[in-house]
């Protein structure tokens, strides 16, 4: 497979645009296989970093794991940690993910600088799924923050990684349930914020690894142009 040959060719205000690559989508749908297959590939034409993120960090997951205790915020909204969010503290909680995650996404930005290639496990696209569905609600979407983020997700322009319900119940682990509401709202966002979606469920890792490089291919190109 020929691809990237001519990015060391590329100048140095193109490059931090064209080696960016952040894989979004359900649980299941093979983000971190693929990342790290993307990241191997990819060591060939230089230094490769892979980042994750996702929601629930630093303090909030602190403080998740501390609330769990006390039975009014015991639930399965949050799946990882085992608890909902009252209504009267959902407008908070987003201000508080949205707070944690910020040193995430300034890291990956100072990454994309002293890095040959970023390779992004899970988006900002995912956060916001991620806020949508552990505190059920789309008023998510509605809030400041929410409106803040997807206009960051926009500009991502993920590669959107998608199998069938029964697939993804076979790969992940979270509820069925859970993996319901996030194809649900992933399927509604990513239309906007991907730049081309792959199905993962019948193919192999190395089968979804060469569609995945057919896709940047054909980004870069573009841009090129």
């Amino acid at each position: 497979m020929i691809v990237l040959q001519s990015l060391h060719k590329c100048d140095s205000s193109s490059r931090v645009v064209k080696k960016y690559v952040i894989l979004s989508g359900v649980d299941g749908s093979g983000k971190t296989t693929i990342s790290k297959l993307l990241a191997s590939y990819l060591s060939r034409y230089g230094f490769t970093c892979v980042h994750w993120f996702r929601g629930t960090h630093l303090f909030t997951s602190v403080l998740a794991r501390f609330l769990s205790r006390f039975s009014v915020f015991r639930g399965d909204c949050n799946p990882y940690y085992g608890v909902c969010t009252p209504d009267r503290l959902r407008a908070l909680w987003v201000y508080l993910e949205f707070l944690s995650l910020l040193p995430h996404y300034f890291a990956r930005l100072l990454l994309r600088r002293f890095c040959g290639f970023v390779v992004c496990d899970r988006g900002v696209l995912d956060f916001v799924v991620w806020l949508v569905i552990t505190l059920n609600t789309l008023r998510v979407l509605r809030s400041l923050c929410g409106r803040f983020l997807l206009r960051l997700a926009f500009r991502e322009r993920v590669v959107y990684l998608y199998a069938d319900l029964d697939v993804l119940a076979k790969r992940a682990d979270v509820p069925r349930e859970f993996i319901v509401k996030e194809l649900a709202v992933y399927n509604a966002l990513a239309k906007y914020v991907s730049s081309c979606s792959i199905d993962t469920g019948a193919k192999s890792p190395w089968e979804t690894l060469r569609d995945v490089l057919k896709c940047l291919e054909a980004r870069w190109q573009d841009r090129k142009h």
